[in-house]
């Protein structure tokens, strides 16, 4: 998702201003933003997720980066494979927007040499969902925030430099 700043003045004025300030000035900016906003972006997630398996695939990986044009919301993107094998890098869309839920069935040999079948419903995934679970949802409620605190943000740390305050 991405937010048209051509259509908010405010928005297109915070992008001009940082490109006119000191490499220093933009650096700050950047760093303050990233630092207020990944943490409440990371509670935007957990208050979305439910299971341990949505924790450990969209909360626990979820990344802010901020450049002086934008700020990229990411998760299940960096991380290692899960202890169980699940990758949240490529394995993400099933716990995001949930599977089908048609029963898998299939034939099982027994270790006194009979067979069974057997029926796996995979309850630990949800029904699927366009829109999703947990991250879209997050992300769509949390755009408005993550732009005012940009531009917050912003002012602030120009405000502190005009004062020749340090940090």
């Amino acid at each position: 998702m991405r937010i048209d700043v051509f259509k908010s003045p405010e928005l297109m004025a915070t992008i001009l201003a940082i490109r006119g300030l000191d490499k220093t000035i933009q650096k700050q900016i950047r760093v303050h933003s990233k630092a207020l906003a990944t943490p409440e972006f990371k509670k935007e997630l957990a208050e979305r997720s439910n299971t341990r398996l949505e924790s450990a695939v969209i909360v626990n990986t979820a990344v802010v980066s901020v450049s002086n044009q934008n700020m990229r919301l990411q998760s299940a993107a960096k991380g290692r494979a899960l202890s169980g094998g699940l990758n949240p890098k490529t394995d993400y869309a099933a716990v995001e927007f949930g599977r089908e839920q048609k029963p898998v069935t299939y034939q099982r040999k027994s270790k006194k040499g009979g067979s069974h079948s057997v029926t796996r419903s995979m309850p630990q995934i949800k029904p699927r969902r366009s829109k999703g679970y947990v991250f879209f949802p997050a992300v769509r409620n949390y755009i408005p925030r993550a732009a005012s605190l940009y531009v917050q943000t912003t002012v602030k740390t120009i405000a502190k430099a005009l004062e020749g305050v340090q940090e």
